[in-house]
């Protein structure tokens, strides 16, 4: 496994502001409605191939983290397509809200991705590569590791989700002041009945399926990123990190123990975990240099 610092990176891009053509677009997925948001610079085509954008958690695809990654590859002359996870609403925008009824679940984003995924085949992308914030980092990651071969041509994680029981134990204590194993085991047993003013993810009173409570908070190591590395046999992986990251404060540290020639890692000096600014500049200069080959 590679491990660069941003700053001496090889391969530098000079950045020209390009003119993008963007467009809201609709998948439809049964009596749901499925957004997105297509980035094509000025004079290129999805046949030079395009990024799947996948967003973190109860986010969307206009986040500041998403917009501002996907305009700076706009600029760098690289096709995206950013999506908003349906969360069981059509045509859903913005953060999803802790006074909705919470009926979706972790595990529901690889279905939508790989429609996503065909869409951008049938409207001519040459070749794909995955990109994810955070969960959706995770997510592409466990995406990715179960596509056929040469379904994908690469795939880019930003700051992903890391796991273990003992962490989640003490942020669901810190956070909501009850045992997360207890809570897991009596909403097991009630199916998909609904829970009132119950603890999930952020939110301390939510209205959440006992099921989709289960499958976000159930001891789960496909959600730890670094732990699924080691036995990738994916398409070429970029991970990036933040040096200042708070929210995945160990994945700096496990990285370097990831013994895969077919994942890369880059720390990028100073950021925290949404990458804002200047910062989605450096993830785009280092997703440039990563898909410069992979999108011939």
């Amino acid at each position: 496994m590679r491990r660069v610092i941003a700053p001496v990176l090889a391969f530098l891009l000079t950045v020209t502001a390009a003119a993008a053509s963007a467009a809201p677009v609709r998948l439809k997925d049964g009596d749901r409605t499925l957004p997105g948001n297509l980035e094509i610079p000025e004079g290129m085509t999805l046949a030079k191939g395009a990024v799947l954008m996948v967003h973190g958690t109860l986010a969307h695809l206009a986040q500041e983290t998403i917009a501002g990654v996907q305009q700076a590859l706009a600029d760098r002359d690289i096709a995206s397509l950013a999506i908003t996870l349906s969360f069981g609403e059509s045509g859903r925008t913005g953060m999803y809200p802790c006074d909705a009824v919470h009926r979706h679940k972790h595990s529901n984003a690889v279905r939508e991705i790989a429609l996503w995924h065909a869409w951008l085949v049938r409207q001519g992308a040459g070749k794909v590569a995955v990109f994810g914030h955070s969960r959706g980092g995770n997510q592409i990651v466990n995406y990715a590791r179960a596509a056929a071969p040469g379904a994908l041509a690469a795939a880019v994680a930003l700051a992903p989700a890391t796991w273990s029981a003992a962490r989640a134990d003490a942020v669901y204590r810190r956070r909501h002041k009850r045992d997360r194993l207890a809570d897991v085991n009596a909403a097991s047993a009630k199916g998909d009945a609904l829970l009132v003013n119950h603890p999930f993810l952020n939110c301390p009173n939510a209205k959440v399926l006992a099921s989709s409570f289960v499958d976000y908070h159930h001891n789960d190591p496909n959600r730890d990123t670094p732990g699924l590395l080691n036995d990738y046999r994916g398409p070429p992986l970029l991970v990036l990190a933040g040096q200042e990251d708070k929210v995945v404060p160990d994945l700096i540290a496990r990285m370097p123990k990831v013994d895969n020639p077919r994942v890369s890692f880059a720390v990028i000096e100073e950021a925290d975990h949404m990458f804002l600014d200047f910062y989605a500049e450096d993830v785009a200069d280092l997703m440039a240099g990563f898909l410069k080959d992979k999108f011939r």
